[in-house]
């Protein structure tokens, strides 16, 4: 007979299960969604990158045995919803393990106001006043740290702000609210500043997404092509001081965890190939045997 707390454990996995089917289902439809939005407003090298993911297939060849396998082919645009989770599931985990090595980490989360237009200027300028913050004051007590910049859009317009995770004994979060308020071209901006308990809530919030498929499937078609063009080609993500320095240690780290991919026969080396190159290379190969 199972314990309780074994029961307990069986119904959480067996409800993450559920939501991760779910969110499979909605993933799909946010994609589809999008890309027919974006059809003939956005022709170009990326869209077409976005179109194809999760409809072709990818082919891994072992270079020893010649064994293969087919994977769904994935486009990694940072507003994907198929391929979003996958670019923050590695920036959490570099997060959460440099997090352990601080001994006061700080959330903080810095606004500015909403505005009815968005372009890569705006975003461009957000980040500038982001590193000008850093080297006010208000940062002299900050050893490092991290920014994650984040754009919704919602009734009242393109909200830009930023999750920042700061390795810091004490932030003033007034002066932080008039500091950054000016460095916005406001009289004050809002501002958070919290100490941190649960380290996994805030490993949450600064790798979050760029933006959820879930919000921006839901815009029309002008407001997601005015977007895709602003955020085109912009960094959302920063590191610097004592996580910079550490960066390439915890990263280390965190591959040496990592189990290597290796072939049935024990082989590592693989080739991979698209769905049109896999098709050439089966020509080829049953032209040779002949």
């Amino acid at each position: 007979m199972k314990s309780p707390e074994q029961v307990a454990a069986i119904q959480s996995r067996r409800r993450s299960e559920r939501e991760q089917l779910q969110l499979l289902n909605n993933v799909d439809g946010w994609h589809e969604t999008i890309k027919s939005k974006l059809f003939g407003l956005y022709d170009c090298a990326q869209f077409r990158n976005f179109e194809r993911c999760g409809h072709e297939k990818i082919f891994r060849t072992c270079t020893s045995c010649g064994d293969w396998k087919s994977f769904t082919y994935h486009c990694m645009v940072k507003w994907c919803p198929r391929c979003n989770w996958r670019i923050t599931r590695t920036r959490h985990k570099l997060i959460e393990r440099w997090s352990q090595r601080i001994a006061q980490p700080k959330h903080v989360v810095t606004t500015q106001r909403n505005t009815r237009t968005l372009n890569g200027r705006m975003i461009r300028e957000h980040q500038v006043a982001l590193a000008k913050l850093r080297r006010t004051n208000v940062f002299d007590q900050v050893a490092g740290g991290c920014v994650s910049v984040e754009l919704t859009n919602e009734s009242a317009g393109w909200h830009l702000h930023a999750h920042w995770l700061l390795d810091a004994r004490w932030i003033d979060a007034q002066e932080l609210s008039r500091t950054w308020g000016r460095l916005v071209g406001q009289t004050y901006a809002i501002v958070k500043v919290c100490d941190l308990r649960s380290r996994k809530e805030f490993a949450r919030e600064v790798s979050k997404y760029v933006i959820k498929g879930s919000e921006m499937s839901k815009w029309d078609a002008e407001e997601i092509h005015q977007f895709v063009r602003a955020v085109k080609g912009r960094r959302f993500f920063f590191a610097f001081g004592s996580l910079f320095k550490e960066g390439s240690a915890v990263r280390a780290e965190l591959l040496a965890e990592k189990v290597p991919t290796l072939c049935e026969c024990g082989c590592g080396k693989f080739v991979v190939r698209s769905e049109v190159d896999q098709a050439l290379h089966d020509i080829r190969k049953q032209q040779r045997s002949r």
